[in-house]
């Protein structure tokens, strides 16, 4: 599904980007309101599989934050790479692509994207 998609309207389009953008909240909110669209479907699911990363992230970094120095950068480091996770999807949803971030798209396919 990495293809791009010429059948993607632009409030589908948009619908992506605020289930992306807005995490959790916009991928309900996409799910409640709209969820007939496809492509905002879609986008809704990375967006649920995102948060549940970026919580699993924020729990495993509160462990390791207790080594000194080590925990801190990797905390550092977890915290970039989700920022940069979440701008290149933002950027994706634009870009009319359905796009699959490693792990990501793995947590999504266990809660049922390819359903949609």
């Amino acid at each position: 599904m990495s293809e791009r998609s010429s059948q993607v309207s632009e409030e589908e389009k948009i619908w992506g980007l605020i289930a992306w953008l807005l995490s959790i909240v916009g991928a309900v909110l996409v799910l409640t309101i709209k969820p007939n669209l496809r492509y905002a479907k879609y986008w809704s699911y990375l967006s649920i599989s995102f948060f549940i990363v970026a919580i699993i992230s924020g729990a495993i970094c509160g462990i390791i934050s207790l080594i000194p120095f080590i925990g801190s950068i990797f905390t550092i480091f977890i915290g970039i790479a989700l920022l940069v996770l979440w701008i290149i999807g933002m950027v994706k949803s634009l870009e009319y692509e359905y796009w699959k971030p490693p792990l990501v798209y793995n947590i999504a396919l266990a809660i049922g994207i390819e359903r949609i």
